[in-house]
């Protein structure tokens, strides 16, 4: 159940907003009150400067609670909202129905209201208290969550990069491909001058258009027997030996058993779990 918030003030209440929000529901909650009352934030100077002057007020008959917020820190503006919360919780079981005029003096000439004070500087106060640790609890729980979820997906990174690299050096290893130009370091990083690291070549001298494996029989593959392979016949004489090799599955055992040795060898190297 959300407050009814007036601000005559000049606070932000950006912040403070939801703070009252959640410390109303948590007294209502605690108290057991069943409606909300109204609630004005009040500015005024000259009250701010008289050395005890106001800091709030309950409304019984408008059922509602002003707080005076000039110059005061947002905290002890939520420890009077919550004082005055219990007011509202005693208004609402009848316990301002017992009692005639309040003037000055009245917490220590009249036994009834005293005894409603003292609960409101109890109750509220110790609201307040549960309020604010609670919230500080579910803020830090909250992070805490947040930097989790950063750590778990900077270590998915890291092994995705690490598999990465696996990956890299054994196909480097047992000659399961060979590097194109558009993948190469130097066209990727944009370095002129420095030479890839992958083919030699210097960046904007070359462009690869992709990954090729090479040809186990590539003098099959030359349909011209011109002595160079197009682009069609590398694709075509790839298909054939890929057809072949799963025809048996030799090859692909082979390779993929190559794969888990030196995989496991590696990430033994770099405790890779």
């Amino acid at each position: 159940m959300n407050c009814q918030v007036k601000n005559n003030s000049n606070m932000n209440m950006q912040e403070l907003n939801p703070l009252i929000d959640d410390l109303a529901s948590a007294v209502q909650q605690k108290v057991g009150f069943k409606s909300m009352p109204s609630i004005t934030l009040q500015d005024d100077e000259d009250n701010a400067d008289v050395l005890l002057g106001k800091t709030a007020y309950y409304d019984p008959q408008n059922k509602s609670l002003t707080v005076y917020v000039t110059n005061r820190h947002p905290k002890d503006i939520l420890r009077s909202i919550a004082h005055e919360l219990i007011h509202h919780g005693q208004n609402l079981r009848g316990e301002f129905d017992k009692i005639g005029a309040v003037g000055e003096g009245y917490a220590q000439n009249d036994e009834h209201l005293r005894n409603m004070e003292k609960e409101a500087y109890l109750q509220g106060n110790m609201c307040f208290r549960d309020w604010e640790d609670g919230y500080k609890r579910q803020m830090m729980e909250s992070i805490h969550r947040k930097n989790s979820f950063k750590r778990r997906n900077n270590t998915m990174k890291i092994h995705k990069w690490k598999n990465n690299e696996l990956n890299r050096l054994l196909m480097e290893k047992f000659n399961f491909g060979t590097v194109n130009e558009s993948n190469c370091s130097a066209n990727r990083d944009g370095k002129e001058d420095e030479k890839c690291p992958e083919c030699g070549k210097k960046h904007g001298t070359h462009s690869h258009d992709e990954v090729n494996e090479e040809l186990e029989n590539p003098e099959k593959a030359d349909l011209d027997k011109d002595g160079k392979l197009s682009g069609y016949e590398k694709k075509r004489g790839k298909a054939i030996e890929k057809s072949m090799d799963n025809k048996d599955g030799k090859k692909d055992e082979k390779n993929e058993s190559y794969r888990r040795q030196v995989r496991a060898m590696m990430e033994e190297i770099l405790k890779i779990k």
